[in-house]
């Protein structure tokens, strides 16, 4: 965390710690009990509670502290349809570019870097190539799409690492290697189809992931 101010560090500890639901959905988190886990002032405990409410994954009232996010049935549907749909319009203003290639050549990197750590059974390595995955289609399409798709992502990711399971991801990879093969063949549109539909399934598996995860709550 070399050259993070406060606010940063505490920032990252606490994203990680929700998304990986070290810190429950709803679970309240008052600023005393942040400032006595962090020894540090209320000034950066605060800046990065603001940060994580403008990506969504808290609910933050001034002076008080925060609740971390919690979903209806609804808002995840809406959070994947709303993706699914910016994915897939990126993929098409991909298909504008002169040239092709170093959005082919990033795919391929992510892709046999993707496939190779979940043949070795390294689903924590797999998932970075799986959202790099995403990504990179709003890099090359260079526009302002990025800005939208960034205030999913935080939300996305909760989610994600509820079903990021290895009974899941074999059939996640498929589609992120049937989309790859697309591009290559230059069939953005189907490229962009198939990305609605591998969205739609991930949808149903956070839907599934999310209410056990009540349950078990």
């Amino acid at each position: 965390m070399a050259g993070k101010t406060l606010s940063e560090q505490i920032y990252d500890e606490l994203y990680h710690d929700i998304t990986r639901q070290q810190l429950r959905c709803g679970q309240k988190l008052t600023l005393n009990m942040l400032k006595e886990r962090f020894h540090v002032s209320h000034t950066p405990i605060r800046e990065a509670l603001m940060r994580l409410a403008e990506n969504g994954l808290v609910t933050y009232y001034s002076n008080c502290g925060v609740t971390v996010i919690e979903f209806e049935e609804r808002d995840i549907q809406e959070l994947y349809q709303f993706a699914s749909e910016l994915d897939a319009l990126a993929i098409q203003f991909c298909s504008a570019s002169l040239n092709q290639m170093p959005l082919v050549l990033d795919l391929q990197e992510i892709i046999e870097n993707g496939n190779a750590a979940l043949a070795e059974g390294d689903i924590s390595k797999w998932k970075e190539f799986s959202e790099r995955f995403h990504v990179i289609f709003y890099r090359h399409a260079q526009n302002y799409l990025d800005q939208a798709a960034a205030r999913l992502r935080a939300r996305l990711e909760l989610l994600s690492c509820m079903y990021y399971k290895e009974e899941n991801v074999s059939k996640i990879n498929e589609g992120h290697n049937a989309i790859y093969k697309l591009v290559c063949d230059g069939k953005y549109t189907a490229a962009a189809s198939k990305m609605r539909r591998h969205l739609q399934t991930d949808m149903a598996y956070a839907m599934k992931a999310y209410n056990l995860y009540q349950q078990q709550g």
